[in-house]
């Protein structure tokens, strides 16, 4: 057994406790979390700073990481993903290790899980040997109508070969102007498919295309040979014309959500009662030069989570940073919120009821905050992997 002690003891559960103490097991499980817990049997470890869960990561590319600073910054959203098509091919073996090489990168940066984003096979064999827990989000794109079934047979099939090997997988949309209604409505009809995710109003044009059927979207749509014609305009933004395609009874996880308006929030809320919102705020600097505005989320009380996104849009893939540049932005953030969305929302998206937060009986993994300041400032402070 360990006994640590620390200025303050997030556990995600409300606010930290001062002075706080956690007892451990030898197999990482939680035994005992308190103030001036009794030290006969354990040795006390005393870290200066902060102590809190590992982190979770709901949004990631892992197969996207042979992409670091080879895509243009400050773009925009399509120019973005046209440097990823055409610089997205590369050798098998440059891959494998690059994704190797962050998968290792995240377990030294104290994140215990990931939500990651498939749209292939090659991050499969990492995932089966990482010690992060994993659960594969298999992506369709499909925007012709034609060709739904096709594509989401497609899809079933990597499913299967990603469940073949031992690992939990989903099938999910990319992105509402990447998905034809044909598709969502296969989507809508799986059973097996516990968990969904999706793309969500990362860039201004998206809502324009969903408006007016116009903008930089669909000219890019056009410009890979579719059509949007089957597109009509509403005069709605994206999120409240497509909401109703989705399954409301699966958790669904709404990544960036850059331009989505409170009215959108509002409205979401009230269509889908499993709604989680996911912000990967370095990637949205890099790509739109943007971020959500993350208070109003706060505001509303609703579950938010934290992702790094791929290293094709960040420099580093860290949870600890995304919190960093979140606060920097909305100092109000507190880091008790902050390690909430961080560990324990994204936690309870996956269904990782042993992850999370430092209840007794879990085993949720433990990150040191070394150099913490002040109990609402990260800014200088650096994460560190405890051993138990």
């Amino acid at each position: 057994m360990m006994l640590f002690k620390t200025d303050l003891l997030y556990t995600a559960v409300g606010e930290p406790i001062q002075n706080g103490m956690i007892r451990m097991s030898s197999d990482g499980e939680v035994l005992e979390v308190g103030q001036k817990l009794q030290s006969e049997t354990s040795e006390v470890k005393y870290l200066p700073g902060g102590i809190c869960p590992g982190f979770v990561n709901t949004h990631c590319h892992l197969e996207l990481s042979h992409l670091k600073s080879k895509v243009q910054s400050g773009k925009g959203l399509v120019s973005f993903i046209q440097g990823v098509q055409s610089q997205r091919k590369a050798e098998e073996e440059e891959i494998h290790e690059a994704i190797r090489q962050a998968d290792l990168a995240m377990w030294k940066n104290g994140i215990v899980a990931v939500g990651d984003i498939s749209n292939g096979s090659s991050s499969f064999h990492q995932k089966i040997q990482s010690k992060i827990h994993y659960h594969t989000f298999i992506e369709l794109f499909g925007f012709d109508p034609q060709k739904a079934k096709d594509i989401f047979e497609s899809g079933k099939t990597l499913k299967a070969e990603a469940e073949k090997v031992g690992l939990l997988a989903s099938l999910v949309p990319h992105s509402p102007y990447s998905v034809s209604n044909a598709l969502f409505k296969y989507l809508k009809a799986e059973k097996n498919n516990a968990l969904l995710s999706i793309h969500n109003q990362e860039t201004a044009a998206e809502n324009e295309l969903f408006h007016a059927n116009s903008g930089e979207l669909k000219e890019m749509l056009e410009s890979f040979g579719l059509s949007t014609e089957h597109l009509k305009a509403n005069k709605q933004n994206s999120l409240p014309t497509y909401l109703p395609l989705l399954d409301k009874e699966k958790p669904l996880l709404l990544v960036h959500n850059t331009f989505t308006s409170a009215s959108d929030l509002e409205q979401a809320e009230k269509l889908h009662p499993h709604l989680y919102w996911c912000f990967c705020p370095a990637a949205n600097q890099y790509i739109e030069k943007r971020l959500p505005n993350i208070k109003n989320y706060v505001a509303a009380d609703v579950k938010c989570t934290l992702g790094t996104d791929s290293l094709a849009s960040n420099d580093g893939l860290s949870i600890l940073e995304e919190m960093k540049i979140i606060q920097a932005e909305f100092p109000e953030i507190s880091n008790a919120k902050l390690i909430e969305c961080g560990c324990k929302n994204g936690a309870e998206f996956l269904g990782l009821t042993d992850f999370g937060t430092l209840e007794i009986g879990k085993k949720p993994g433990l990150n040191w905050l070394e150099n913490l300041k002040a109990p609402d400032a990260l800014s200088g402070t650096k994460v560190r992997r405890l051993k138990v």
